[in-house]
């Protein structure tokens, strides 16, 4: 049961448990008109059943969140937060208010919830916690073990390879605790988006999703060109069907036998240059033919794309577990001395670097949050059981690939493959290499489902075409499926893996950071007589944070330079201190963005411990990696964010649903007021609120 009520001035902030000092200052510091008086349990809906949902999080677009589910009929229906400023007290005097538009002082204010028919634009709860799971574990396991640990054991780690898995993944949990937390509060789609949107505003949040896109469709066009190499060493060395894919698969002797794809080919040199999207004479094949059949199976049905999900996850999951059981049991305790090798504990974090490559994924839980059965529970526990599954997985097969084979023999594109073939077991390398072949395109198809579902909720701010935001009678982004599946498979097609990997990693990276200081920003307050300290203190500390990894990754090797990186780092932990000093904790969750929630004590939410620390931990490990990045993946990024934030002034400031104000549920019911003052009641757009069986909707 979620209330949420406003009163005249004389009244007071009704928050349990806070203290008295706080809630006095806290009522100073807020408009009258959003001043809070207590109110009658009969003043608030009652979700029915398994609908109930109670929370604690602010009246903002962003946390009074729609949720969906199933009857018994099989039409879904959603619930919607709206904070209403013209007062009631019955249903009756509820309808005539909206209907006057003529507010009583006199009166007190409730958030009421309605149930509200499916429409073209929500979408059904239809994921349980096994099928989050099994999203946030599909999307996360592939490159990390398929592409990237024999390449971090062979040029980096060697055998500390499993240091370097378990060094970014302390990093992913910091701020997978984060996410935990804020998806549970915030149960959205769209994922670091949304978080950003409640707390930052909209250009912040349009860059976050920026950085989203990379990862769900950038990262994801990544892995279907690696499947398409892996298809052809496949096909060629286990199969030796050389000669057939030299016909058939390999761009530049296809080019030579056929006289129209040969005019293509050499459009695309004129256009590219040779070595850039043609390296090796051409496009990868395997790679579009992944992406577009993706793409048709995420268009037949999400349903359906579920259960071939749900299918190929645990599969790879199974043969994961199988490489690593065959590793360790041929595990020969040579291949791990020396444990450091002789690039030092550089080349072990510049691995930690690469691998946090294999944890992108699981925070696309939080993408399909809008979906999700019981999204106050089963969110943060599906985000933490994927982490931890992960890291495990991760950790042990690194252990029995480095221990199998010597570091400098490991093959870095086919490791496991290659390993079991050197040890003599020829039917576990080739059961190996076609189990790669098989579950590999599952990371390449949730990439589909995830991006659709990103675009769904910048398009419902107004930040992108409506068109993102049109839900089919399945339930199915149908539009925004085809859109995104298109782009993915011209990248998969024609830009090379090597492009996009620092690019990828880096935006991704700065989205986990929005990530985390936005639970800091929800958490706590600024005090009452230094108001935005709580913002500033997070910007200096992001600020002090990079120069202090800058330097620590390269300029300690001077006296000079690890004097200045020292100083920083302490700098550094001093602004985080005062973080928790000076910025009390907030008394609700959301601070003074959502004073008067109310919640019942029984609901359990999931809190991240130690905020501030462990979202500034995350931060600064978040900048360390960063740091480790050529700095070619770095332009790329800050010319990238030039453009997104181009296209935001040119298109999403002039479109959004709140013109780039911070979002707050209250002024866009003023507005909207205001306009049927105006208008007579005339206006029937997608804000004004009506009344139905004594419900507001909007």
């Amino acid at each position: 049961m979620v209330h949420y009520s406003t009163a005249p001035e004389s009244d007071t902030i009704n928050v349990e448990d806070g203290c008295e000092s706080q809630r006095r200052g806290a009522e100073a510091s807020i408009p009258s008109w959003l001043r809070l008086k207590p109110m009658n349990s009969m003043d608030a809906y009652s979700c029915p059943e398994d609908d109930d949902f109670e929370t604690d999080a602010p009246p903002d677009s962003r946390l009074g969140e729609a949720f969906s589910d199933e009857d018994d009929g099989g039409q879904t229906g959603s619930l919607e937060m709206t904070e209403i400023r013209s007062s009631t007290v019955s249903t009756e005097a509820r309808a005539e208010d909206l209907s006057s538009g003529a507010p009583d002082e006199n009166r007190s204010v409730s958030v009421t919830t309605s149930r509200r028919r499916k429409s073209g634009h929500h979408l059904p709860r239809h994921l349980s916690l096994f099928d989050l799971v099994s999203i946030g574990v599909g999307g996360t396991v592939g490159s990390g073990i398929f592409v990237l640990c024999g390449l971090i054991a062979r040029e980096h780690a060697g055998p500390a390879t499993c240091l370097s898995w378990a060094i970014s993944g302390f990093a992913a949990f910091m701020s997978g605790f984060c996410y935990a937390e804020l998806s549970g509060r915030i149960p959205s789609p769209g994922s670091s988006y949304s978080y950003a949107y409640a707390c930052m505003g909209e250009l912040v949040a349009f860059l976050t999703a920026a950085c989203l896109s990379l990862e769900f469709l950038v990262s994801g066009s990544a892995v279907a060109r690696s499947w398409g190499d892996k298809v052809v060493e496949w096909l060629t060395d286990e199969l030796g069907a050389g000669g057939w894919v030299q016909r058939y698969l390999v761009p530049g002797e296809f080019c030579k036998t056929d006289s129209i794809a040969h005019i293509f080919y050499y459009a695309l040199i004129f256009l590219n240059g040779p070595g850039f999207l043609v390296p090796g004479y051409g496009v990868n094949p395997m790679a579009c033919v992944v992406s577009a059949a993706s793409t048709i199976l995420v268009v037949c049905g999400v349903r359906e794309s579920k259960l071939i999900t749900d299918i190929f996850t645990w599969t790879k999951v199974g043969l994961v577990i199988f490489m690593a059981i065959g590793g360790l049991i041929l595990l020969d305790p040579s291949n791990l001395n020396p444990f450091i090798p002789p690039m030092g504990f550089a080349g072990v974090m510049r691995g930690a670097t690469t691998s946090f490559f294999g944890y992108l994924g699981y925070d696309g839980i939080c993408a399909v949050a809008g979906e999700a059965k019981d999204p106050t529970i089963n969110l943060p526990r599906s985000i933490m059981i994927t982490l931890v599954i992960v890291t495990i997985l991760y950790i042990t097969a690194a252990v029995a690939l480095t221990g199998m084979q010597h570091y400098s023999e490991i093959d870095g594109e086919s490791g496991f493959p290659e390993a079991f073939k050197a040890r003599g077991i020829e039917w576990a390398a080739q059961l190996t290499a076609a189990g790669e072949v098989f579950t590999l395109p599952v990371v390449v198809l949730i990439s589909c489902i995830l991006q659709p579902r990103l675009q769904f909720a910048l398009a419902r701010d107004g930040l992108a075409p409506k068109m993102f935001c049109e839900v089919d009678e399945k339930g199915n982004l149908k539009k925004g499926t085809i859109f995104a599946g298109l782009v993915m498979t011209l990248i998969a097609t024609f830009v090379p893996f090597t492009y996009l990997d620092d690019f990828v990693s880096a935006g991704i990276l700065v989205a986990f950071s929005v990530t985390n200081c936005s639970l800091v920003v929800m958490r706590r307050d600024s005090p009452i007589d230094r108001p935005m300290l709580l913002e500033k203190l997070l910007l200096s500390f992001n600020g002090l944070a990079c120069l202090s990894c800058i330097f620590l990754v390269h300029g300690f090797a001077s006296l000079l330079g690890k004097t200045i990186a020292v100083s920083l780092t302490v700098l550094t932990a001093c602004v985080g201190c005062a973080i928790s000093l000076l910025c009390p904790a907030s008394v609700v969750f959301g601070g003074r963005r959502a004073v008067g929630a109310h919640w019942d004590e029984g609901v359990r939410y999931f809190r991240t411990p130690m905020v501030p620390f462990i979202p500034c931990i995350g931060t600064f490990v978040n900048w360390y990696l960063i740091a480790q990045l050529e700095i070619l993946g770095i332009i790329l990024l800050l010319l990238y964010f030039a453009l997104s934030s181009a296209l935001y002034f040119k298109y999403g400031a002039k479109n959004s649903r709140i013109s780039g104000r911070p979002p707050s549920v209250a002024r866009q019911y003023q507005e909207v007021h205001q306009e049927q003052e105006n208008s007579g009641q005339e206006d029937q757009g997608k804000y004004v609120p009506c009344v139905e069986n004594g419900h507001v909707i909007t």
